[in-house]
């Protein structure tokens, strides 16, 4: 699978640091510090999959071919020494939190396995020909035997947005708002997202607020300026502008998607971040899909991939897990999913049910139709 190369690049920015700690130039080098990143990285979703019941067999086997290849447990064993260095080890952290952050926001349910296993296949990752001079013989430690995390038997469970029920009784509907966007070529377009409208006269404008950690109250607070007021006037549904009130450029809304609402397609939700700028062409990038028949069938894909580039040439590689097939059914603005391992889920669903084929927002995560 070759990754979408439209990928966010860090905020914190690490190139060329120059350092005065002249005395250790291999740790707070450009080399060692991007080999530093990647290890945490990887470390951080590698907990998290320890944590839901740890790698399968086969994924097992390629971090420790990874691992072994490329001196892995050397690198991870001197993390420890940026304590002496609080500037580097400041943008280590950030940078770490940057690229967490930023898949968390747009895949809070991303499989930390997946994830960790890409992120030891990327090029950058590959230490032994990138940076040999950071993995010399002399300095490897001694390998150990290491018992293999592998995944066990889990009870099924709800997966769903924390605030589901309450934040659906709070909506009165929704509908669709517009703006100018600029688009390929410089060209002009016409944007068209949703907005939820609230019993209470809020109106959100940035959807993704539903599954915002803490709740909507959080998100109001955190983001004001993605919430504005609504109203009826005159049989005209209005908007709050900055220029004051303003009519929503298109007035059909809906309360509740229609009873017996189906879909059909293929839908995908991608998102990511990359190391350019600590110095890197790599990009890792988290996926999602969903692929949904009329006769109440569904089947759900997810995982992430990384993809580097040097001149004219580029290399992909991911890591999937299996797809699960259920049946779904549509309540309202709720999408139940049932799965047949006895998981389910349940996420908040927008869409034009006069257009359901164009996109479909999952707790304000938006997905695009793709041909199959």
């Amino acid at each position: 699978m070759r990754v979408n190369p439209i990928a966010m690049t860090l905020v914190v920015s690490l190139v060329g640091v120059q350092t005065a700690y002249a005395q250790n130039t291999d740790i707070t080098s450009k080399p060692f510090m991007r080999a530093a990143l990647a290890v945490m990285t990887f470390d951080y979703y590698a907990t998290k999959c320890k944590q839901d019941g740890g790698f399968s067999p086969s994924q097992a086997a390629k971090v420790e071919a990874w691992e072994t290849a490329n001196g892995v447990a050397q690198i991870r064993s001197r993390l420890g020494e940026f304590d002496r260095y609080p500037t580097q080890k400041q943008q280590l952290d950030q940078a770490l939190s940057v690229i967490t952050q930023q898949i968390a926001a747009q895949q809070p349910n991303i499989n930390a396995c997946a994830a960790a296993v890409s992120m030891s296949q990327i090029p950058n990752a590959q230490f032994a020909k990138v940076s040999p001079e950071l993995i010399t013989a002399g300095n490897n430690p001694p390998k150990t035997p290491k018992k293999v995390e592998q995944s066990t038997s889990k009870k099924p469970a709800t997966v769903s947005s924390g605030s589901n029920p309450a934040t659906v009784s709070q909506i009165d509907s929704f509908g669709f708002d517009s703006r100018m966007k600029m688009g390929v070529g410089g060209f002009l377009i016409l944007d068209v997202f949703p907005v939820v409208l609230f019993r209470n006269g809020d109106a959100l404008t940035n959807v993704k607020g539903l599954s915002f950690t803490g709740g909507l109250a959080a998100h109001k607070q955190a983001k004001p300026n993605e919430w504005t007021r609504w109203r009826n006037q005159g049989g005209k549904l209005q908007l709050a502008r900055k220029d004051g009130w303003k009519a929503l450029p298109f007035q059909t809304t809906y309360p509740k998607l229609p009873d017996g609402f189906k879909l059909d397609g293929l839908f995908y939700s991608l998102s990511g971040t990359g190391t350019v700028a600590i110095g890197g062409n790599d990009s890792i990038a988290a996926w999602k899909e969903y692929r949904f028949w009329p006769d109440g069938r569904v089947l759900r894909g997810q995982g992430a991939g990384g993809r580097a580039e040097s001149g004219d040439s580029s290399v992909a590689v991911s890591s999937a897990t299996p797809n699960q097939r259920g049946r779904y059914r549509v309540e309202g603005l709720t999408l139940n999913i049932t799965y047949d391992d006895g998981s389910s889920e349940r996420r908040i669903l927008i869409t034009d049910p006069k257009d359901p084929k164009s996109a479909i927002w999952l707790d304000g995560f938006s997905y695009v139709r793709r041909k199959q």
